[in-house]
């Protein structure tokens, strides 16, 4: 079967039966489906219609939010200008009208003439501001010690003079604002001066001092948001309104003031009292404050309603938009209507559809598998070709659909891969070039030899005519060689003679020097009016165009460049030819500081070997000398010094008779002295039993925390009469180490004895702990750490280092004993010898811990101490 027959027989089999198979299963179900479709439809306009609701209320409740918030700036703009005119006065007296408690008078605008001076200079202020927000319909501020208020439109105290007396402290506005201590907004009330229901924004004043001194306050006539209300389109029979945050409506189409005082508390209809529970749940949801919008279904004079509602988080308030249900699902039930007439359309124009589709297949099968087959077959044919090696050949265009992209792709790859097969041969000569040359520098071992070949061999492989060499000397550039052609041998001479009459300079503004700073290689194509070109220089070379790279060292500095031209064949320089050339220079580069090295070294080794053969005599001769002498001295004074400490300490116990007090101080100098001495000489002989060898450890399981405390118990006769404390933490099942017991309990007495000469009062603590650290094969290891942390004078930074040398002292001056400054350097020594590492961490003023780690213990084992140099 050919691949034509194929597809037809694909196109019928795969569109007949799932045709005729669709249409009888579409009529069967025609019926529950116009059912399922009307329900679905009508849920999901239902849906989508409160949806609506809801977000046309989350609409208007944002919409006076803005704008209650832009009232809540206006009132703290002004408060804020208030308070700082206020700290400026006196003020003088205008001719603006102002009102004064209980009613104006001569008498009491004389009396508080600053009071009302300075409310006068607010008038125009609160002007600008209420003109600017037509919420607003009035702005005034009054004061607490007079009375004193001050209005936008002095037509309010026309009206005030009629219902006079009129004492704005009493006001709710006032009294709340000076009682929240910051902005709020009232209940609803009645306003004096329109008789209408308004809400006031407030914000109390005050002095430097932080005295109260006064209430700004903007008025806003709740009719009109009730007017912007009514124009929201909620059907004929619904209706929107605003309710505070105590449950009150506050606004809705018949909300009015009536007859109700203006120096009352206005009441209206609170929903949380409402006789519907329903109407009761839906206020304590818009009042929850976990929750933001809402919608609920309730009975609304005795018909089922909607209410959306949606928080104005400024005043605190809710806007609720009620309509009745049969509003809402009306345009549901009309589109299930249209549902019903639209399916019995669709049921006799499927029949018909199925029919026409299977002979509309046949053939569309027969047309396609024709056009399929003949382009597919052009296209294998021009495949077989590419795949045997014909990379000039190309697919004839087949169309321009898949088939033709096809084909045009692949007359683009046989294209884009002839080039690629033309430069990796290119760059696969060029790299046996680059690798023949390398090959034959590497063989050369003379340096001036080298350097006289490369610039030959930059010509002979990548088509130059002329090179140059120059390398990096101190802070110039210097030519060390050049080949211009055989013929050219002395133009290359003088090329050099001249170029190295004139250094260039590393941080000139040569060509060469912007080379060896950037990095970058650099093709000159105007050398004779480039201002970076030394032009005694180019009047030998007279190069019209050449190309200098760096050439880079190990470290990817710039040792050197190259310079390179085209002048006797007059060929174009391009950016290949940079490319190769800045190849070579890096290759280059290592060659020369390979033979540099190896000169070097040559020269160096045999002087080297000699000196340290013979420094290697004297020192060791001298180090066996030192160590020898050390063990003989200190063996030497320890036999007289033990009698001088037996004897006075025979003499202070009073054996021989009793002491005077004058005798008793001497001898017991004596003895201390004699000790300290003794102390110093037996950390000379540690010292000199390590470093020749003589000491053995006795390297055992061993418990530190008996360790810690004989050794605390020790150090505690050093703070006897001073303000410092030798304290432990130590946890209770710290394990064994592998460590020489005394050894240890050597270290802890060197490292209390260190902190207890430089802590004059505070305390010292050791402690220890179980880590985890990388041994020297780069594997875990688990070790106890033992610090012992003090509060004394600490080290700087810069010294850390030293602390741990032999006779270094860091703070020597400071302590009462300076001691030999071997403790720590023996420490150190005997750490190491057990497998462990010593280090501190110190700042000046901060005290200081030093630190030491052991392995676990292990089987018993004895452990030779190596000589340390």
């Amino acid at each position: 079967m050919s691949i034509q027959q194929k597809i037809l027989a694909l196109l019928l089999g795969l569109a007949l039966p799932p045709l005729v198979l669709a249409g009888w299963l579409g009529l069967s179900a025609l019926d529950r489906a116009r059912e399922t479709a009307v329900d679905t439809g009508a849920s999901a306009l239902r849906d989508q219609a409160e949806q609506v609701l809801l977000t046309r209320a989350a609409d208007k409740a944002r919409f006076y939010d803005l704008g209650l918030n832009a009232v809540e700036q206006q009132v703290g703009a002004v408060a804020t200008y208030a308070t700082t005119r206020y700290r400026s006065g006196p003020f003088e007296l205008g001719p603006e009208r102002v009102w004064v408690a209980p009613a104006p008078s001569p008498a009491l605008l004389a009396r508080h003439s600053q009071d009302v001076a300075f409310a006068q200079q607010m008038i125009r202020m609160l002007q600008s501001s209420v003109a600017a927000n037509g919420l607003v319909s009035i702005g005034y501020i009054a004061l607490e010690t007079s009375g004193v208020i001050a209005f936008n439109d002095d037509g309010v105290i026309d009206a005030l003079l009629e219902i006079q007396p009129f004492d704005p402290r009493e006001r709710p506005w006032y009294l709340a604002a000076r009682e929240q201590g910051g902005i709020v907004w009232t209940n609803t009330y009645v306003d004096a001066h329109t008789k209408l229901l308004a809400t006031t924004c407030a914000q109390p004043i005050y002095d430097a001092q932080g005295n109260f001194v006064g209430v700004v306050a903007f008025d806003l006539l709740l009719q009109t948001i009730q007017q912007d209300l009514l124009a929201l389109d909620v059907g004929e029979a619904g209706y929107a309104m605003l309710i505070d945050e105590a449950g009150d409506v506050i606004v809705q189409p018949d909300l009015e003031a009536g007859d109700s005082p203006w120096n009352r508390p206005f009441r209206s209809e609170n929903l949380l009292a409402s006789s519907s529970a329903e109407l009761r749940m839906v206020a304590e949801a818009m009042l929850d404050q976990s929750q933001t919008y809402g919608l609920a279904m309730l009975n609304d004079q005795e018909q089922p309603a909607y209410i959306a509602y949606a928080p104005i988080p400024t005043a605190g308030w809710h806007v609720a938009l009620v309509i009745p249900a049969a509003e809402v699902t009306e345009p549901a039930y009309l589109t299930s209507q249209m549902i019903v007439q639209r399916q019995a359309q669709f049921r006799n124009q499927l029949i018909g559809l199925i029919f026409s589709l299977a002979a509309i297949i046949s053939v569309l099968g027969l047309v396609l598998s024709f056009s399929f087959t003949r382009r597919i077959d052009v296209v294998r044919q021009g495949v077989q070709a590419i795949a045997r090696g014909h990379l000039q050949e190309r697919i004839p265009p087949v169309g321009n659909d898949e088939l033709g992209e096809l084909a045009t792709a692949f007359n683009r790859m046989g294209r884009k891969l002839a080039e690629k097969i033309q430069k990796l041969e290119e760059n696969a000569q060029q790299l046996a070039a680059l690798n023949e040359v390398s090959n034959e520098l590497k063989g050369i071992l003379d340096l001036n030899q080298l350097l006289e070949r490369i610039p030959a061999a930059i010509c002979e492989r990548f088509a130059f005519d002329r090179a140059v060499v120059y390398l990096v000397e101190d802070d110039h550039l210097r030519v060390v060689s050049a080949w211009f052609g055989p013929e050219g041998l002395t133009q290359a001479h003088q090329f050099k003679l001249v170029a190295n009459s004139h250094p260039l300079l590393l941080e000139g503004s040569t060509i060469e020097a912007d080379v060896i700073r950037n990095g970058k290689a650099v093709i000159v194509d105007n050398p004779w009016n480039h201002p970076g070109v030394e032009q005694h220089k180019q009047a030998i070379s007279a190069s019209d165009a050449y190309v200098q790279v760096p050439i880079f060292g190990r470290e990817g500095r710039a040792i050197g460049l190259l310079s390179a031209d085209c002048q006797l064949s007059e060929r174009k320089i391009g950016v290949e030819d940079a490319t190769r050339l800045l190849t070579f220079a890096s290759m280059v580069g290592l060659t020369i500081e390979n033979v540099q090295l190896f000169s070097d070294l040559e020269r160096q080794v045999a002087q080297r070997t000699q000196e340290l053969r013979a420094a290697l005599e004297v020192a060791q001769l001298a180090d066996q000398r030192k160590s020898d002498f050390l063990a003989s001295l200190s063996h030497e004074l320890r036999t007289p010094l033990n009698a001088i400490i037996g004897f006075s300490t025979v003499i202070l116990d009073e054996i021989d008779g009793p002491l005077s007090p004058p005798q008793r101080e001497d001898l017991t100098s004596i003895n201390r002295n004699g000790r300290f001495l003794l102390y110093l000489i037996n950390e000379l002989l540690d010292l000199a039993r390590i470093e020749a060898g003589h000491m053995v450890l006795e390297i055992a399981p061993t418990d530190l925390t008996e360790v810690i405390d004989d050794a605390v118990d020790a150090a505690q006769g050093l703070v006897r009469e001073r303000s410092v404390q030798i304290l432990q933490n130590i946890p209770s099942d710290l394990p064994n180490v592998a460590a020489d017991g005394n050894r240890v309990r050597q270290i802890l007495l060197n490292l209390l004895s260190n902190a207890v000469k430089f802590t004059e009062r505070g305390s010292i603590i050791v402690s220890a702990t179980v880590l985890d650290e990388v041994n020297d094969q780069c594997e875990l290891q688990r070790m106890v750490v033992v610090r012992v942390s003090d509060t004394g004078i600490g080290i700087p930074a810069e010294r850390l280092e030293e602390v741990f040398q032999e006779f270094v002292q860091i703070h020597g001056q400071r302590s009462r004993l300076s001691g030999t400054g071997l403790g720590l350097a023996i420490a150190r020594k005997l750490v190491e010898a057990q497998a462990g590492r010593i280090w501190v961490e110190s700042a000046p003023g901060r005290g200081s811990t030093f630190s030491f780690s052991l392995p676990l213990a292990t089987p018993v084992a004895t452990t030779s101490l190596n000589p340390i140099a």
